[in-house]
C-alpha cells in the first residue's frame, strides 16, 4: 500500500554513502554513535537516503511527515525489524516492546489499563512517596551521578505501579536490580547490528555479564510474580495481576509472563531517567527557568494538573535530546515511501531526532528556549515534528507515567534544591543504545537555603 505517489524509484536510486564490498556501510557505523552518524548523513544526502549493511538494504527517513505516515502504518505495513524478536527471545524478554501482530494487540490490551489516567491518578500518593524518598537521599548527600540516581527512581516507580511492589532501590546500595537492567539495551543494540550471531557460539565478557544479569533478574522477578500470585484479586489492579489472571485462563506460559515483567521494567527505567537527566542538565544552566518552575508549582502544586511552563521545559529538553531518536522498522509487504519502491523485508530507520534540530522547524534550534512552546507570533515552531514518544498505534504506552515522573522530580528538585554546573564542567556527550544516555554529565544539586 503506497504511502505517497510520485515517480517510482528503487531503493538503489536513493543517494547514500559509499560502502565496502560485501560489508556495505557497516565499517562506518559505530553502535554507540549511530544517531550522530545518521544525522550527519541526513545533512549530506537529504531527508531520505539509503544505507547498505552486509547485504541488508536500509532506508533512513528524517522527513517528519513521512515519519508520521510510517508510524501510523503499524502494525499493518511496518513492524520492528524482525531480528529483534529472536534476539529478545534469547534474552527471555520477548514482550510488548518487541512483539508484533495479534500477540502485541492482546498484550497491549492487558497493559494499557495500568497506564490510563484513572489508574495514574490513584497512583499519585505512591509517586509522591517515592519522589520524597529521592529528596531525602539528595538532602543527605549530593548525587555524584544524577542519571544513575534517577534510574533507581524510575525502577521504583515502575515496579510499584505495575507490580504493586516497593523495590526501594533508592535507599539500597550494592548490586541493585537497576544495575542488571542497564546491561540489556547496550548489548541488544550491538547484537541487532551484527551480521552474524557470534554470541550463540562464543561469549564475550559483556555477553557473560548479560547472562549473569538476566539470571539475577529472573530470580528477583520470580519472587515478585509469586508474591502477586499469592494475593491475586478477582479483578486486576495492576499490570502483573492482569497477566496472572490471563495466565489462569491459559493465555500465557511462565516464560511469557517473565518476559512481560522484564520488558515493562526495561522500558520503564531507561528512557525516562535519561529524559530527566537531560532536563536537569538544561535547568542547571538556567537559574531563571528554575525560579519560574518554583513559582508555577507554588500556584499549581499537583502534577496531575496542567503546569504549562514545567511541561514546556520538558518538551524543549526532549526536542533537543529525544531519548529514542531512531526507530528501526521493517516493511512487512512491498510498499512505497514518497515514490520510492520499498520491497518487503527492507529495514526503514525512522529518524525522529533530526527534524527537531532544524531551523525550518524551530527558530534557533540549538538554543534551550522553553518559551517557544508557550508563545504565539513570528518564528518557526512546529511541535508536530518532535516525536519523543513515537506516534501512531504503537506510541509509547507509558507516556502518561513518564510525564508524571518528569514533572514530579523536576518540581521537587526546583522546590528544594539549586541546580548548577560545576565551573570546570565540560558539556556532556551521549551514547546510543536504543535510548540515548548522557555521558560525562556533571550537575551540582545543592539544598536551598532560601524559600
Amino acid at each position: 500500500m503506497p504511502l505517497s505517489t510520485s515517480r517510482m524509484l528503487s531503493v538503489d536510486d536513493l543517494p547514500g554513502p559509499k560502502g565496502w564490498p560485501l560489508l556495505g556501510n557497516l565499517p562506518q557505523l559505530t553502535p554507540a554513535r549511530l544517531h550522530r552518524q545518521f544525522d550527519s548523513w541526513c545533512d549530506e544526502y537529504g531527508l531520505m537516503y539509503r544505507v547498505r549493511m552486509a547485504g541488508q538494504r536500509i532506508v533512513v527517513v528524517s522527513d517528519p511527515e513521512l515519519n508520521r505516515e510510517i508510524l501510523r502504518n503499524r502494525p499493518g505495513g511496518f513492524r520492528r525489524q524482525s531480528s529483534i524478536e529472536s534476539v529478545m527471545d534469547e534474552m527471555g524478554s520477548n514482550g510488548l516492546f518487541s512483539l508484533e501482530g495479534e500477540a502485541w494487540r492482546r498484550r497491549r490490551k492487558l497493559a494499557m489499563p495500568a497506564f490510563n489516567a484513572t489508574h495514574l491518578r490513584g497512583f499519585q500518593p505512591s509517586l509522591e512517596s517515592i519522589t520524597d524518598r529521592l529528596r531525602r537521599r539528595w538532602e543527605d548527600r549530593s548525587p555524584d551521578d544524577v542519571r544513575a540516581e534517577l534510574t533507581r527512581y524510575t525502577v521504583d516507580v515502575t515496579a510499584k505501579l505495575t507490580f504493586d511492589y516497593d523495590i526501594n532501590t533508592i535507599e539500597q546500595s550494592g548490586d541493585v536490580i537497576q544495575r542488571h537492567l542497564e546491561l540489556i539495551f547496550p548489548i541488544l543494540n550491538r547484537r541487532l547490528g551484527m551480521p552474524f550471531p557470534y554470541w550463540r557460539y562464543v561469549k564475550l565478557p559483556d555477553d557473560r555479564a548479560l547472562d549473569r544479569a538476566l539470571a539475577a533478574l529472573r530470580q528477583d522477578l520470580t519472587a515478585v510474580i509469586a508474591r502477586a500470585r499469592a494475593n491475586l484479586p478477582e479483578q486486576p489492579t495492576n499490570f502483573i495481576e492482569a497477566l496472572l489472571l490471563a495466565q489462569d485462563g491459559g493465555e500465557f506460559t511462565d516464560a511469557e509472563l517473565f518476559a512481560e515483567a522484564l520488558t515493562i521494567l526495561i522500558a520503564g527505567q531507561d528512557t525516562t531517567s535519561n529524559a530527566m537527566a537531560w532536563l536537569l542538565y538544561h535547568l542547571a544552566g538556567n537559574p531563571a527557568a528554575q525560579q519560574r518552575i518554583r513559582e508555577e508549582v507554588a500556584q499549581i502544586p499537583s502534577v496531575l494538573d496542567r503546569q504549562p511552563y514545567l511541561e514546556a521545559v520538558a518538551a524543549e529538553s526532549m526536542r533537543l535530546q529525544p531519548t529514542t531518536p531512531l526507530l528501526a522498522m521493517e516493511a512487512i509487504e512491498d510498499t512505497t515511501i514518497d515514490g520510492v519502491a520499498v520491497p518487503a523485508g527492507t529495514w526503514v530507520i525512522v529518524n525522529v531526532r533530526h527534524a527537531g534540530l532544524q531551523a525550518q522547524n524551530f527558530s534557533a534550534p540549538q538554543t534551550f528556549d522553553p518559551d517557544r512552546w508557550l508563545r504565539e507570533g513570528p518564528g518557526n515552531h512546529r511541535p508536530d515534528t518532535a516525536l519523543p514518544f513515537g506516534s501512531g498505534p504503537r506510541f509509547c504506552p507509558g507516556r502518561g507515567l513518564a510525564m508524571l515522573e518528569i514533572k514530579s522530580v523536576t518540581s521537587m528538585v526546583c522546590r528544594n534544591f539549586d541546580i548548577s554546573l560545576p565551573p570546570d564542567a565540560e558539556p556532556p556527550s551521549d551514547r546510543f543504545h536504543f535510548a540515548v544516555i548522557p555521558t560525562g554529565m556533571r550537575v551540582n544539586v545543592t539544598p536551598r537555603t532560601a524559600p
